[in-house]
């Protein structure tokens, strides 16, 4: 079995390929996966120490890859998310989420810029993983439709993830963990837009201006 739901960030934000990778957890690999990946020097790991399975492949890509502990006491487990106040679209999730969690996902951001090329990934590669990618999306100027386009890629990998974490999976996760539709992600990319972008909510919480200049360094294409 591939790796699942695996892209190159650049592939719908027309950004420099080959530097951020986004998936589900990595416990399948093909010799295709590792090959596509070769050269990365962080998988950041969004789980919390509880989701990881045996078979995670980190050490398949050698030393150069820095497995970076992000899942430690994040508490953004599927579990955790559970808790979240009943009658939440997927969207407004989201927005609770990094109102709880900013300096983390700030401290997540901070790690992926000092360690480019990389790969972020969560358990299903689709909400921790989501949001951090879209507030570094946003960070860089990518236009919100095109961030649309990629977290929407997900809901193609959707039924192939949830079948993989199978008895992973909590019986009382509300329903909407279960899709990836655009309107969340529109909803949450409209809040950080009415709060002046990911760029000053990271840098109130964390992140320095010389992670975002890395990110943008590493990550803009050369006109």
């Amino acid at each position: 079995m591939p790796l699942l739901n695996l892209r190159d960030v650049a592939a719908e934000t027309a950004l420099r390929p080959g530097v951020l990778y986004r998936s589900a957890q990595p416990h399948t690999l093909t010799r295709e996966d590792a090959e596509l990946v070769a050269g990365l020097r962080l998988i950041a790991d969004l789980r919390a120490d509880h989701e990881r399975v045996e078979g995670d492949w980190a050490p398949v890509l050698g030393g150069a890859v820095r497995h970076a502990p992000l899942g430690a006491g994040s508490s953004l487990s599927p579990a955790r998310l559970a808790t979240l106040p009943s009658g939440l679209e997927l969207g407004d999730m989201y927005v609770a989420l990094l109102d709880r969690r900013a300096t983390w996902f700030a401290g997540v951001i901070a790690e992926i810029a000092d360690h480019l090329p990389a790969l972020v990934h969560c358990a299903a590669g689709k909400d921790r993983t989501g949001i951090v990618v879209a507030l570094i999306l946003d960070l860089l100027g990518v236009e919100h439709e095109a961030i649309v386009r990629d977290y929407a890629l997900t809901a193609k990998a959707l039924p192939d993830v949830l079948l993989m974490l199978g008895a992973a999976l909590s019986d009382d996760l509300p329903p909407a963990l279960m899709e990836a539709p655009e309107s969340a992600m529109r909803t949450f990319l409209g809040v950080v837009a009415g709060r002046g972008g990911a760029e000053r909510i990271l840098l109130a919480n964390g992140l320095t201006r010389a992670h975002a200049e890395r990110l943008r360094t590493a990550l803009t294409p050369l006109t």
